[in-house]
């Protein structure tokens, strides 16, 4: 209750007062918590939750007291009756029964054993409880790492946009001086026709990045809860240089903390259970039973309220079930070796994604590494390509390519920052680390 109090503050906080829109810009903790805090699945995965607890009460209360109370009324035309006479007296006759008769009983019945069955019908509702939690932490990692590649999505791609315009403005200051230079004779027709073409291309390019901006904020606006085309205030960076979880303590984690795991697991100990109630589903039932109440048409004053108790026990065993048991057993057999292998199958994918995870974040790394070198280098040589062009040394287009090998370092190191960040968040992913900045 204190997270979901937290989650709801959080929420409250991050929330203008208009609907569907942010106050303010958000971290990549708070878009997390926003997320977690009002997305439908999540709310499906608490009902879920409480849908399994509600089967829990439902099997237990066959180990509970059941009362019922039952009142009727009867009318019979039928009275039969033996005529007598008695000397000095009128006639006079004995009746059977009685033309209205009420009645107004209470029935109490408790089990008092079945020998175990309705203990692992228990057993297994509170297994299913215990998937449905497993479901929603499962449905709450989905959502917060969602919320991870979407945020750094939209840093990307607006930092790519930056670079872009960059370029943009690169090319129109080289164009503006490519004209200068044809209007005096001094640069060809080639020249200025190049230039327009690259600078046709930076501005479409910059078109795509920007659609492809705007599909990847409208789907972190979705996680979020805000309307299409509201505005969008996040902050943050990506950090490349974060420690990254041991890979040999990412797989051990994986394997016991991933809420696939879990689940395969939860699936395995409710199918053993069902097994196990199976095997127990031809067991006899002991239960006693009684009963009150009042009730008229008793001879000899059959007007009479009369009250009475009946208490008994009833055993039921049973004979013939059609094999029915059988099925039971043999469909929870069939259910454990498919958990198992689901397990199985688990923990190889669950050291596959590690071993991938790793291998991305040391290629990214490296790339990294390289990017910035290159980054220096490129800078160098553009430096030098605007010297030499104002000297009049190399020709526009060389100095054009300079600029755009500029522009191409920068966005690799960002893209490779950007791959850095999120191979780290694989690690996490894969070891079952809940989603965190």
């Amino acid at each position: 209750m204190r997270n979901s109090a937290a989650a709801l503050l959080a929420v409250a906080a991050f929330c203008g007062c208009v609907p569907g829109s942010l106050a303010a810009p958000l971290t990549l903790s708070q878009a997390i918590d926003t997320v977690l805090a009002r997305y439908p699945s999540i709310d499906a995965a608490k009902a879920a939750i409480d849908a399994s607890r509600a089967r829990t009460m439902q099997s237990n209360a066959v180990r509970m007291p059941q009362v019922t109370g039952q009142a009727g009324y009867t009318y019979n035309s039928l009275r039969p009756y033996v005529a007598f006479d008695i000397p000095g007296r009128p006639p006079g006759a004995f009746y059977e029964n009685i033309s209205d008769s009420y009645g107004i009983t209470v029935t109490a019945r408790q089990l008092l054993t079945d020998f175990g069955r309705t203990d692992r019908l228990v057993d297994m509702a509170r297994s299913g409880q215990i998937t449905a939690q497993d479901a929603l932490e499962e449905t709450r990692h989905q959502l917060g790492y969602q919320t991870i590649e979407a945020f750094y999505g939209v840093l990307l791609l607006r930092s790519s946009t930056d670079v872009a315009r960059e370029e943009i403005s690169a090319l129109e200051e080289a164009l503006r001086i490519a004209q200068k230079k044809f209007s005096a004779g001094s640069a060809t027709k080639f020249d200025v026709l190049t230039t327009e073409v690259r600078l046709s291309n930076a501005h479409n390019r910059l078109a795509d990045t920007i659609a492809s901006l705007e599909k990847q904020e409208n789907a972190l606006r979705q996680l979020l809860g805000v309307d299409v085309g509201a505005p969008l205030e996040i902050t943050g960076s990506f950090d490349a240089n974060a420690p990254a979880i041991p890979e040999s303590v990412a797989i051990s984690d994986g394997l016991l903390n991933r809420p696939e795991m879990k689940l395969a697991r939860d699936d395995e100990q409710t199918s053993l259970l069902s097994r196990d109630a199976a095997d127990r589903g031809n067991r006899p039932s002991l239960s006693a039973q009684v009963t009150g109440g009042v009730q008229d048409g008793f001879v000899p004053n059959l007007y009479d309220n009369k009250g009475f108790v009946t208490a008994g026990l009833s055993l039921e065993v049973p004979i013939l079930t059609g094999n029915r048991v059988e099925g039971d057993r043999m469909a929870a057999s069939a259910g454990v070796r498919s958990a198992k292998a689901k397990e199985h199958e688990l923990a190889e994918t669950i050291t596959t994604d590690v071993a991938d995870a790793y291998a991305d974040l040391n290629a990214a790394r490296a790339r990294l590494g390289n990017a910035d070198t290159l980054v220096q280098q490129a800078a160098e040589a553009l430096s030098l390509a605007q010297t030499r062009y104002t000297n009049g040394v190399i020709t526009n287009f060389e100095l054009l390519d300079a600029q755009s090998s500029s522009r191409a370092a920068e966005l690799t190191r960002l893209q490779a920052r950007y791959d850095c960040v999120l191979a780290r968040q694989a690690v996490a992913r894969a070891a079952g680390v809940a989603p965190q900045p």
